[in-house]
């Protein structure tokens, strides 16, 4: 079998963060700062492996690996450093080099890495669903679709779907399919079946 060419499979830049930086992945806002920051629309990929939402009308928060981030890779690599001097979130970003004639070059992590990361957090969040609780659909027919959870058996959870304007929709979904939502994802789904 030949090997296989990966040069262009997307790619994560690895930025540590300060305590700043962590207080924004602990409040779940910490993605759309590190986009402000950089100056990016809000669909360049971030990744923190945390998840915060809302359970029993506590919120809780969920962190895979503390003090890091993730952000896609495809900006110049200027932007990413720029971001040790120009960002309260980022303690540094890891790279190589650095030596007496300052060349750095960034330190990146294939997209399979990432993935993994983002699996074993929907795993350890699936275990935390609550009957009652709103989720996101993460993959499959439904994905990015906002349900409700009526109930479990085995793997999967019992959702209700009622973002579609005339059809409600009960169906079964592998609870690692499903993400829980915060309170400011709550008022999004609120304010987009007001009609």
């Amino acid at each position: 079998m030949p090997d296989v060419d990966r040069r262009d499979e997307p790619t994560w830049v690895v930025v540590e963060l300060t305590r700043t930086g962590e207080g924004l992945a602990e409040e779940g806002t910490l993605e759309g700062a590190l986009r402000d920051a950089l100056g990016v629309a809000h669909d360049h990929p971030v990744f923190v492996p945390s998840c915060v939402y809302t359970r029993g009308g506590r919120r809780t928060a969920v962190h895979l690996m503390e003090g890091y981030a993730f952000i896609g890779s495809g900006l110049p690599e200027t932007a990413y450093f720029a971001l040790e001097h120009s960002s309260q979130y980022v303690r540094q970003v890891l790279s190589a080099g650095g030596d007496e004639d300052g060349f750095r070059t960034l330190q990146t992590l294939p997209d399979a890495n990432v993935s993994e990361m983002r699996q074993q957090l929907r795993e350890h969040v699936s275990t935390d669903l609550d009957v009652g609780m709103a989720v996101m659909i993460t993959e499959g027919t439904y994905a990015a679709i906002h349900a409700e959870v009526l109930g479990f058996e085995e793997d999967e959870a019992v959702v209700c779907i009622n973002e579609l304007r005339s059809l409600q929709i009960i169906t079964r979904i592998p609870r690692v399919f499903l993400d829980p939502l915060g309170d400011d994802d709550l008022l999004g789904i609120i304010n987009d079946t007001d009609y």
